[in-house]
């Protein structure tokens, strides 16, 4: 009984002794650089799971679609595509955007059309895999390749969206890539771009023109020197919602393939733009796009683009309230 006893407390400090050896080993191996096999930051528990980014680099990308919408775009072609980033469980705001500022209409006599661009669910689900497909049938909107559909993959994911407008919609005149936490004012932004009258080599969103790489490994946009080696990003607009003419998407897709892939999407599409020397430009003269969330009042948010971190229902209200005639004086 006591040499049982005496057996189990060393396997404990075995096993305890391997897990600290195994987490110090992957720490250093993070904060130095070096090439680790992905089974040693699985056993790292301080370590953050790189492993689970499910990054995959461009030339491995099937760029075959799997779920792709009938369009015709050259028979009713839209002023507005909106490129709408989420995932495959994310149905309430989807069913939300397409109730709200996602719905396919004319605004002045200019069409606006919606699509939800998605990956692959890392977790196998064939009852909600069965919806999803019933639900593109349904409402002809989703674009879908078989990437794994993570934070780290919104690179991969907007430019499928890019790749998807140049090749099955290049008649549009603008086009905005936004994710499905957000509140857009589609109404203000059509006016805007209007009045704006540029339809070429035009980018905007809410700019960030003075970032510089995040070096804490524990952070969501860590980049490490051999990800990124620069000192500085170039200018680039937040990924919280950007818009830009139909010619940029078909520079950005026919370069893509040439600029070494790089996680984060928003500053990926900035490196996009450096190369072919296109400027951010601000859509008016009073800031519209907020990449932070608004508090409501039918007043801000009848002059704003973009809010962030807004819920299916908030998105449903919000819309219908901004809808109602109003006496309150702005």
């Amino acid at each position: 009984m006591k040499n049982w006893a005496f057996m189990k407390m060393v396997r404990k400090k075995l096993a305890f002794a391997t897990v600290v050896m195994v987490s110090a080993f992957g720490l250093w191996a993070l904060l130095t650089e070096i090439t680790v096999p992905l089974f040693i930051l699985d056993y790292c528990t301080i370590c953050p799971k790189r492993n689970t980014y499910y990054v995959v680099d461009f030339e491995d990308v099937n760029k075959t679609f799997t779920l792709l919408p009938k369009v015709n775009c050259k028979k009713t072609p839209p002023y507005l595509v909106l490129l709408i980033t989420c995932t495959r469980d994310e149905k309430e705001a989807r069913m939300a955007i397409r109730e709200t500022w996602g719905r396919r209409r004319r605004i002045e006599g200019k069409l606006v059309f919606s699509y939800f661009l998605l990956g692959i669910s890392p977790y196998q689900d064939i009852n909600a895999e069965a919806e999803l497909i019933n639900e593109s049938n349904t409402y002809n909107d989703i674009v879908q390749r078989p990437f794994i559909d993570t934070y780290y993959n919104l690179t991969l994911k907007t430019i499928m969206g890019i790749d998807w407008v140049s090749d099955h919609c290049p008649e549009t005149r603008f086009v905005m890539k936004t994710d499905s936490d957000m509140f857009v004012n589609t109404f203000y932004l059509v006016q805007l771009l209007a009045k704006k009258n540029q339809s070429s080599n035009f980018f905007t969103g809410f700019l960030k023109l003075n970032e510089y790489p995040i070096r804490n490994i524990f952070s969501k946009w860590y980049a490490s020197k051999r990800e990124y080696p620069g000192a500085k990003y170039p200018p680039f607009c937040s990924g919280t919602g950007y818009v830009f003419s139909v010619d940029v998407a078909k520079k950005i897709h026919n370069i893509s393939t040439t600029v070494p892939f790089f996680k984060l999407e928003d500053v990926y599409l900035g490196l996009c733009l450096d190369i072919l020397d296109i400027h951010l430009e601000e859509l008016h003269t009073e800031q519209t796009f907020f990449a932070e969330r608004q508090s409501f009042s039918v007043c801000k948010y009848s002059k704003l683009v973009t809010s962030h971190g807004v819920k299916p229902y908030e998105n449903i209200v919000y819309w219908n309230l901004l809808q109602r005639p109003t006496s309150e004086k702005c």
